[in-house]
């Protein structure tokens, strides 16, 4: 199974640089990705043992606990779900929407949102494990301006969205 995530550079700028998603970009479709069964994650609880390590992973690193967002789940699921349902993985929708428009549309005021993606991991440890191996992910986990989060699933398709209020 082929493991792929995308690492969204901050809106703002070069802040963490950018990415080379073309030297990223996925040569099959998700659907085409051995299926596995969906693990519910609900649109506005957290997921205990994926907050239990992402915060462990950001203790570990000298950051501050992040804590979970009803709208910035909301934001993490639909786009999940939406990439599952119509066959592609990007941090830009269908619709042309970006992670900031996403979050803002789930009525969440960011002065700071980053957003990691994965495809391919059938858990959350595997998909946190995944990023965090990743530097320009860890990268996002460990922004200390990011003290909330969300995180959604569909399949083997992870998005984790991180902000902290203005």
């Amino acid at each position: 199974m082929r493991i792929l995530t995308i690492f969204a550079a901050l809106a703002m700028g070069a802040a963490l640089g950018g990415c080379d998603e073309a030297a990223l970009a996925p040569t099959a479709t998700p659907e085409a990705a051995a299926p596995a069964a969906p693990v519910p994650v609900s649109e506005t609880a957290p997921n205990p043992a994926f907050d239990a390590a992402l915060n462990a992973f950001r203790a570990q690193n000298g950051q501050s606990r992040a804590t979970p967002d009803a709208r910035l789940m909301a934001a993490a699921q639909r786009h999940a779900d939406d990439m599952a349902a119509n066959g592609y993985f990007d941090h830009r929708s269908r619709d042309g929407r970006t992670y900031i428009q996403r979050i803002a549309a789930a009525g969440y005021s960011t002065c700071w949102p980053v957003e990691n993606i994965g495809w391919g991991q059938r858990t959350a440890d595997a998909a946190l494990a995944n990023w965090a191996a990743s530097a320009p992910h860890r990268r996002n986990m460990l922004t200390s301006g990011t003290v909330q989060y969300g995180i959604g699933q569909a399949g083997t398709i992870w998005v984790l969205d991180l902000a902290r209020v203005c």
